[in-house]
């Protein structure tokens, strides 16, 4: 799908040209391939499947749990590209028999895992959803892959790098998991991603919205940095990253350095009263739990090279030990299954290295767990027939 802003105002806001990754020779090497694409409804994953499509590849599957984005996505692409066979598949990558049934089916060369939940304030309040999705969901999509022997990427985030959130933790857990549990097969690799610029529900977004309704942008600190790039950027360098990689690497693109926010509204803010919108005040309201003041890309003693593309940095992340690593998927399954938020929290510090969840976090948990088991208690029971 396109971008919300044109080119020219992306390479505006993200003060650098947006690198075209991928050769025609890349592309032909996609043609003929069966490919599925997990989130293809939202942002990553949409575009992904778009730039896949152009590639002609054989079969194109299309998973998402949102009615309404698969819908779109495949009909855009259907009508884009009719002579490639798509297959939308309604499906929510948690639900292991529905995900490896449909792999069994498809028999896909390559699986490009981008289902996830990414909103870092969303997560830290709502800890056992973002576990389920993000590392549960990641384990079905990755069992199933390991029984049909396709390619597997995983699509992370800078936040999974010395995590301060939930979100944070829980793509972290989920790298560890892939790495861990794949095998010379599935050939698994990890894609980590700064901010995708004007993405669904991004910075960007909500702010070029507030602007054009006349409200405040409301800033957490104008002092803090990210890393940015575009979608179109994003999809291409899983693409390219899944032709270059052996198998077991961690990949990074090359996005320059980071942005300062302050920088960033007034870049936006600009471009915006050129097409006739008033300024608007700017009201700072701090940065949010689990939130960073400056991103990174690689921690935990992780260090970067070259690739063959001067673009593209790897890495080969060690692998957790076998014997924790079962254990922490162990309480996590347990958590999520009882729907104990706490025990969630307990789980990913013990899975990632360094994470201690936010007292916000930690707060949200223990309300939440408590007054479920105060509803549990105060539930009357119903009488014998």
């Amino acid at each position: 799908m396109s971008d919300v802003l044109t080119r020219a105002e992306q390479e505006i806001l993200l003060d650098r040209a947006i690198e075209n990754l991928l050769s025609n020779p890349d592309r032909r090497r996609f043609a003929g391939r069966v490919c599925i694409v997990t989130g293809a409804g939202g942002s990553v994953g949409s575009e992904l499947a778009q730039q896949l499509a152009a590639c002609n590849p054989a079969r194109l599957v299309l998973v998402d749990h949102c009615e309404h984005a698969l819908f779109r996505i495949e009909q855009h692409l259907s009508e884009m590209y009719p002579d490639v066979a798509i297959e939308p598949v309604l499906c929510d990558v948690t639900r292991t028999v529905v995900v490896s049934r449909l792999l069994r089916r498809v028999g896909p060369d390559m699986v490009f895992h981008a289902a996830a939940y990414k909103h870092v304030t969303m997560a830290e309040r709502n800890a056992v959803a973002a576990a389920r999705v993000n590392v549960l969901g990641t384990l079905a999509v990755l069992a199933a892959t390991k029984e049909v022997g396709g390619r597997f990427v995983l699509i992370s985030s800078d936040k999974a790098a010395a995590p301060t959130s939930v979100m944070g933790a829980t793509k972290r857990f989920a790298e560890l998991a892939v790495l861990t549990d794949g095998d010379d097969k599935t050939r698994p690799i990890v894609v980590r991603f700064g901010n995708v610029l004007a993405s669904s529900g991004s910075f960007v977004e909500v702010m070029r919205e507030r602007i054009r309704r006349r409200l405040p942008v409301l800033v957490t600190d104008p002092d803090a940095t990210r890393f940015f790039m575009t979608v179109a950027e994003a999809a291409s360098l899983v693409m390219k990253a899944s032709l270059i990689a052996h198998g077991g690497e961690t990949f990074w693109l090359d996005m320059g350095s980071q942005i300062r926010i302050g920088d960033l509204v007034d870049r936006l803010m600009r471009a915006e009263t050129e097409q006739g919108f008033d300024s608007v005040p700017v009201q700072i309201i701090g940065l949010r739990p689990g939130e960073k003041l400056q991103e990174q890309l690689a921690a935990q003693g992780i260090s970067l090279k070259r690739t063959i593309d001067s673009r593209i940095w790897v890495a080969r992340q060690p692998r957790a030990m076998a014997a924790r690593h079962a254990l922490a998927i162990d309480a996590l399954r347990r958590g999520v299954r009882r729907d104990e938020a706490s025990a969630v929290l307990q789980a990913l510090t013990t899975a990632v290295k360094g994470f201690v969840p936010s007292a916000f976090a930690c707060e949200t948990a223990h309300k939440t767990d408590t007054q479920a088991a105060c509803n549990s208690v105060a539930r009357p029971r119903s009488r014998a027939a």
